[in-house]
């Protein structure tokens, strides 16, 4: 019989050769001092540097640890989405692999869990969040733009899409996922807009958070991508495709 997982990590990764040895670290080092059980899960988007090279040395020291190689890259929902429809936890988190948030912040997250939340989001912008090290006056402009547009645009009422720590219940998380369709990063805003949308209950915690100078978002580019990505997901909704 198979074992039963309570916790699936999920991190996507790109590029992270920099970064992907001190976030599994981390994670090992979190899970021997749980008693759950749990599957790491990390996803290459075709990396070009030594990103797998360095995170197979984990195979040893993380238990359920596995790797999946997606190429070529497509774009962070993309491969959070194949993750996701294949995690077996009860409950299925995704993470970044640059480590903005580390994995402890998930111990805030379970109570939410437990009492029935479908979703549980990481978010910088409440009163009780942690910005350690903050993004640049264009980077926080935009993102504040961003989320104005989205709830004019969708509807969607929280304040932050798209901090990259989210977790969800496993049986939520197979039918948001199924039915997303973004492939970039704008996955985030759908997940939202998907919630809503199924009549699923969600929550935003505060998480503590650093900007990584490591990131490949630039912001002028992404600005213009995010108008575009609300339109699509709205144009999505009024064809039907979310009814699919």
């Amino acid at each position: 019989m198979a074992e039963d997982i309570f916790l699936s990590i999920i991190i996507p990764a790109y590029n992270e050769e920099a970064n992907i040895v001190n976030t599994l670290t981390e994670i090992a080092d979190f899970l021997d001092g749980k008693a759950f059980s749990s599957e790491v899960i990390l996803i290459d988007d075709g990396s070009k540097d030594r990103t797998l090279e360095e995170a197979l040395i984990f195979e040893e020291k993380i238990p359920n640890f596995r790797i999946i190689e997606s190429k070529p890259n497509k774009g962070k929902g993309y491969v959070v989405k194949k993750a996701m429809l294949q995690a077996r936890g009860k409950y299925a988190m995704f993470m970044d692999a640059d480590n903005s948030t580390s994995i402890d912040e998930i111990d805030k997250f379970f109570p939410y869990l437990e009492e029935g939340y479908d979703a549980v989001i990481g978010s910088r912008r409440l009163k009780d969040s942690q910005v350690t090290v903050p993004e640049s006056f264009m980077r926080i402009l935009l993102g504040n733009v961003y989320i104005l547009l989205s709830k004019i645009i969708l509807g969607s009422k929280v304040n932050d899409f798209n901090c990259g720590f989210k977790a969800y219940k496993g049986e939520s998380a197979k039918r948001i996922f199924s039915l997303q369709k973004m492939d970039d990063w704008s996955f985030d805003t759908e997940l939202i807009f998907l919630i809503n949308k199924l009549g699923m209950k969600l929550k935003e915690v505060p998480v503590k958070w650093a900007h990584k100078n490591t990131s490949k978002v630039k912001p002028f580019k992404a600005g213009v991508e995010s108008f575009l990505s609300l339109i699509k997901i709205k144009w999505n909704d009024i064809k039907g495709i979310y009814e699919k």
